[in-house]
């Protein structure tokens, strides 16, 4: 067993000891404690001793575009989400587009630093072709999340979303299983609807046109505006946050937001936190192990 905070501050030392790497490895070891490994640890396998340093900003900028691909990704949207939060402060609204980027996981961990920051965070990440459009019948954007945190405290909302039925690890593992999908989730090359995981060659949209819509709306910003459709180099992302105390007093955004979860609480609704896990967590035996194994690769590459 390994308690949060340690495998965090040794993964983070390893990443370089700045709060940018205190950001990813949290948002890494989250993600085994949620039992996502395959947004965990797991993707210490992409990091290398000679990954490019995550630019530092010179000075806040309102909207910046930044090619990632030579960096470690956890670790260059962490830095990116650090910077977006100075910004934000300074000029009350904030953007940066990434671009090049290789998986990195969940966004949750990221629109809620900025929502910790007293921000509004807004996020979302394309990728390669594997979402049908609503009425379609081939694969035309990626699963596409898309994240929203607004708020601190017991009153925070995280939301984090794909924009698809379900994820390319699901179809992986059905297929390695042998294990019949679920019905309206997938077509196949013919753009007939299948479960028979190894026929899948698109996804369907989450709740229909409303999911394909806000995969659209994804793709937009973090494909097209952003410039991550169709790189080659890996996928677009974008980061927003804004201030809601930039425009004064004469809105008490905080009072609203209490009295919104009250209501949708007290209607039987669930508020979305995010996944966060408690700093008390713990993580067994086989997750130490693994970060044993990928902390002696790392320190034996970085000391070479």
């Amino acid at each position: 067993m390994i308690a949060f905070p340690d495998a965090v501050a040794r993964l983070s030392a390893a990443l370089g000891d700045t709060p940018a790497a205190k950001l990813a490895a949290a948002a890494l070891i989250e993600a085994d404690a949620l039992n996502l490994s395959r947004f965990g640890i797991a993707m210490l396998d992409e990091w290398t001793a000679d990954a490019a340093p995550v630019r530092a900003a010179e000075a806040p900028q309102t909207v910046s575009w930044l090619d990632c691909s030579a960096s470690f990704a956890p670790l260059a949207v962490a830095s990116a989400t650090l910077d977006l939060a100075t910004a934000a402060r300074k000029k009350g609204i904030a953007a940066v587009f990434l671009r090049g980027v290789r998986g990195f996981g969940r966004l949750a961990p990221f629109v809620r630093h900025l929502a910790d920051a007293g921000l509004v965070g807004i996020a979302g990440a394309e990728g390669p072709p594997f979402v049908a459009a609503h009425g379609g019948t081939r694969a035309v954007i990626g699963t596409n999340p898309f994240a929203l945190a607004m708020g601190t405290g017991a009153d925070r909302v995280v939301i984090d979303v794909a924009s698809s039925t379900a994820t390319m690890a699901d179809i992986r593992n059905a297929r390695s299983t042998g294990a019949p999908l679920p019905e309206g989730i997938a077509l196949n090359g013919e753009g007939q609807p299948t479960t028979i995981a190894s026929e899948v060659t698109a996804l369907l949209p989450r709740g229909g046109q409303v999911g394909s819509l806000l995969g659209l709306v994804v793709e937009l910003l973090a494909g097209v505006a952003g410039g991550g459709r169709d790189d080659p180099k890996g996928r677009g992302v974008f980061l927003l946050a804004f201030d809601p105390e930039a425009a004064g007093d004469s809105i008490d955004w905080q009072a609203r937001l209490a009295a919104l979860k009250s209501d949708w609480t007290g209607s039987g609704g669930h508020w979305p936190r995010g996944g966060a896990r408690s700093p008390e967590a713990a993580l067994g035996y086989d997750f130490a192990k693994h970060l044993d194994a990928q902390l002696a690769r790392m320190t034996g590459e970085a000391n070479q």
